[in-house]
């Protein structure tokens, strides 16, 4: 995946400028990406199932607000990070690509959030009531109502 971002965060509305994260890797399914994320894990990461990507999302991104997806009145401050990107063929991006579903390597400076570590570990991308990560631009716009 090249470095240059072909679609930006900007050409996005602001409503819609959030990752959603699906669930952990289950152990199964890391042993088929493994290839395609870094050997180490750093303290306080999670990899993570993310549903599909709003835009080109560039490795060192980082968030401020965690809430589940129907739910943004349970919003949690968070500072986390793209570390890593990989999807089911195990290549290493250099991006989170807009419109993919990837597998994310996410650091979280302050620890994992309770409602990360909450959610199930899955074998792929089928679970559905995930949390949005997103700034805070988004997220109020989301408790606002839209």
């Amino acid at each position: 995946m090249s470095a240059q971002l072909q679609w930006p965060e900007e050409k996005v509305p602001m409503d819609q400028r959030f990752l959603m994260v699906e669930g952990h890797i289950s152990e199964k399914s890391l042993d088929h990406v493994r290839a395609g994320l870094p050997p180490g894990r750093p303290e306080n990461s999670a990899i993570l199932f993310f549903s599909f990507a709003y835009a080109d999302i560039p490795i060192g991104r980082r968030y401020k607000i965690l809430f589940p997806k129907d739910h943004p009145e349970l919003a949690v401050p968070t500072d986390c990070e793209i570390l890593a990107v990989t999807q089911q063929f195990s290549k290493p991006f250099d991006c989170v690509p807009h419109g993919w579903k990837t597998i994310c390597l996410v650091r979280f400076a302050s620890g994992v959030p309770e409602m990360v570590r909450a959610l199930p570990t899955v074998n792929d991308w089928t679970y559905r009531d995930g949390l949005c990560l997103c700034d805070e631009g988004t997220w109020m716009v989301h408790l606002k109502g839209g």
